[in-house]
Order: C-alpha cells, then structure tokens, then sequence
C-alpha cells in the first residue's frame, strides 16, 4: 500500500503538453512569447542568456506555484451541441459524414501536464541561476483509424493505420545556468541533470498496426496486422543542455536565439532513490514487466466461417510479459526560439516568438508556432498581460494574466484557453500560480 500511495502521489495529474517543459504565470500569460524578456530564475529553459542582462532585481527565489494544462483535440462546447443527442444516420448521414471528417488526423487525444518549481531550491542571484522542477507529462489517446472503425464500419480498399502513440513520464529537472556578455551581445548556457522518476509508455519505433477491407475481384476480405510493445521503468538519468543568445536593447528593441534540450535524454531502469523507494513489481502494470501484444487478421472472409475455421486461425492474437532489465532511452526533445521584444513606450512591452519543435512527443510538436504577447505595467503593482499563440499542438491559444506586486513579494496567475481563441471552440485550458521574492539591485 505504501508503494502505491507513493506512486499515485507522484504521478497524481498524469496525462497536451504546453510546448515547454518548465513555466511560470507572466510566460503563459503571453502566450509563450517570453525569449527576451524572462530574467532571473524564470530565463531558464526560454532563453539563459537573460540571466546576463541588468535589470530591476539581482536576485530571484520561488517560494511556490502551481502549472498545470488539460485539453483533447476533439470535445468542446461548439461540437459537443453539435452531436450530442443527435442522429447521426438522419438525412442521408450528413450529420454523420461531417463527425467523421472532423475526426483528427492524429486520433482523438487528451493531454495533461504538471510543473512544479520546487519551494526554496528555485533561485537566481545576478547572473547565475539553480533551478529544480518536478515535470510530469502525458499522451493518451485513440489512432484515427480505430475512431473512424467504431463509428464509420471499416472502408472498402482504403488502410486503416491503428498506431497508438501512448506516454506517461514523470521526472525531476535540476539545472545550473549562468548567463555572461560576449562582445556587444549576452550568451548564456544551461546544464540540466534529468531524474526520472517513472515511465510507461509505447515504443513507437517498434509498435504499429493496420486493418484493410478489399472488395474487388480476387480479392474480397479483410487483412490487418499489429503489434504493440510496451516499456515501463521506475528510475531514471539523463542530461540536456541549453544554449542562448540575446542583443541589448536597440532603439527599444532586442532579439534573442535559444536551444533547448540539445542532446536530451534519459535511460531508465537505472538505480535511482526512486527505484529503491518503490518496488515497480507492486505498483507497475504486468508486475513491472514489458507486455508485448501482436494480433492480425487472415483473409477474413464469409466463407472461412461457413466452414467452421476455427476463430484464432482467421484473428491469431497472443500477449506477452516478460522481464527486460536492459536500460532503454526516452528522447528528451529539443526546441529552437527565436524571440523578438519591442519597448513601446514607457511601461508597455510587446514581444514575440517563434518556435520549432523536431518531433511530436512529450512537450515538442514537429511543426512551428508562433506567439504573441502585450504586457503592461503602468501599475507596478498589478501588472496586466495577454498573449495568443498559433501553429504547434494547441493550433489556436489564447492567454491572459495579472499578479500583486508588494514590496520584494511577487504574486502571480494566468489562465488560458487552448486549441481554439473563443470559449465555444476551444478544447483545453491552461492554469499558473507562482509566489516569488526579490531583492533589489544595489545602487
């Protein structure tokens, strides 16, 4: 029982990931546009070459906070009142064949993440920086083909793909980062040791599988054929590195080029204080073990079943576990940001970023995103801001956020909607809390 309440503790909020492994309230609040102006602790993963650049505090510590995300890729409350309740099949199907063409390309999916910057270990003083970080994320889901099957039948001579994408991963990030001028310009460097804490998840170089109907001459059956292989550890080490860039301030304007995550990994199944905490054998599926599952499907057709073949020889499936204590890496992906700030006028900043990921896993998306941020802190004291972000796994995000600013105590929040820009359309939400102080720079 004790393993258990460890693990669920652990992995409680388990499950889109927000394109970035750590965050803070102002960076979500403008919508991830935030290369050029996070300073302090909160440069860390955006960009530490701000850790070089002189501003109103020489030192940062956070003291708590709170982010979190959940959304899907297909329920919201524009397409929730559009089916539910309704007959698919009535005039014609039209109703039907719209359902399934809004059918993702990537399945249905929901996603959730966690982050936690741990109290007191999170702190900057002038250009150095240590961060530490609780991150968990997830990605669940249903292939497209498996959707369109349940609800559609299966297609005459078109492949159905029944690739499952699934990962759960919880780790600790703990990293060092210090921020210095080259030149004319500010270049910083983060080194980053990854905890892993534990890991299920599909090997998605080793898992597919497919369903094909044919009707035509010759041909006149169904054929599939798929395997799925799971891997799963308590315990891990791996390492990243960040690397960044940034131009002083030009006519009110600075621009900035990070890395994150080069190199990343983590190899599991390591002897870490979590594996020898929790036994994986009590709290892990299949007493710990990896599974695999391979089934097909042979030339299903009406007449092997009017001659009594038996059911495994037409759809042979077979399960396994086995113990497997042979490290395997999970891929720490990278990001690439280039980010751009405008001071206004006194008291107004508008910034933007653009970021790419290489891969579609954990907090990456293989595609580009672009966000937008206004910040305005005419009143010190409550500062108001408001972001939108385009492309990624979000598509459409839009963010908005305050705090109270009293003396060295810092309190702030921001709340977003994502996949979608109005609160009919979208699919998600986003939620940050952080309480920090800060010390004056001396005069």
């Amino acid at each position: 029982m004790r393993n258990r309440i460890l693990l669920a503790i652990l992995l409680f909020n388990l499950g889109v990931s927000w394109g970035q492994t750590r965050r803070d309230p102002r960076a979500v609040a403008l919508g991830g546009a935030y290369g050029t102006l996070a300073r302090g602790i909160f440069a860390v993963d955006y960009n530490p070459a701000n850790l070089a650049i002189a501003h109103e505090y020489d030192s940062y510590r956070v003291w708590g906070g709170l982010n979190t995300s959940f959304s899907t890729n297909f329920l919201s409350l524009k397409t929730y009142r559009k089916y539910n309740g309704k007959e698919l099949d009535a005039n014609g199907g039209a109703l039907k064949r719209d359902f399934i063409r809004e059918i993702p390309a990537s399945g249905w999916r929901v996603f959730s993440d966690l982050h936690v910057a741990l109290p007191y270990l999170n702190f900057s003083n002038y250009n150095r920086a240590i961060s530490s970080d609780l991150i968990i994320i997830g990605d669940l889901g249903l292939p497209q083909g498996l959707v369109r099957f349940i609800f559609n039948g299966n297609p005459v001579n078109e492949r159905l793909r029944l690739d499952f994408h699934e990962e759960l991963i919880a780790l600790a990030q703990w990293g060092y980062s210090v921020g210095f001028p080259v030149g004319d310009i500010y270049m910083g460097i983060t080194a980053k040791y990854l905890a892993g804490i534990g890991y299920i998840g599909l090997n998605p170089d080793s898992s597919y599988g497919y369903l094909t109907t044919y009707f035509e001459p010759g041909r006149n059956y169904v054929e599939g054929k798929g395997r799925y292989y799971f891997q799963q550890a308590l315990g891990g080490r791996g390492f990243a590195l960040d690397l960044g860039l940034v131009t002083p301030e030009i006519n009110g304007y600075r621009l900035g080029l990070s890395i994150t995550n080069i190199m990343g990994f983590i190899s599991w199944h390591k002897n870490t204080l979590v594996s020898r905490l929790i036994d994986q054998e009590k709290v892990l599926p299949w007493q710990g073990r990896f599974f695999k599952y391979e089934w097909a499907v042979n030339q299903a057709r009406f007449d092997k079943f009017f001659k009594k073949t038996r059911f495994n020889e037409i759809f042979p499936g077979e399960g396994q576990s086995f113990r497997d204590t042979t490290g395997f890496t999970v891929r720490y992906p990278s990001l690439v940001r280039f980010s751009a700030s405008r001071q206004i006028e006194e008291g107004f900043l508008l910034a933007s970023d653009l970021v790419v990921g290489f891969e579609d896993r954990l907090f990456s998306f293989g595609a580009w995103k672009w966000c937008l941020g206004f910040e305005s802190t005419k009143n010190k004291r409550f500062p108001l801001r408001f972001g939108l972000s385009f492309g990624g796994n979000d598509h459409q995000e839009l963010n908005f956020g305050s705090g109270v600013h009293w003396g060295f105590m810092h309190f702030d929040w921001a709340i977003g909607i994502t996949q979608g820009i109005f609160l009919t359309t979208a699919k998600g939400i986003d939620l940050s809390l952080g309480f920090y102080t800060t010390s004056r720079a001396k005069k």
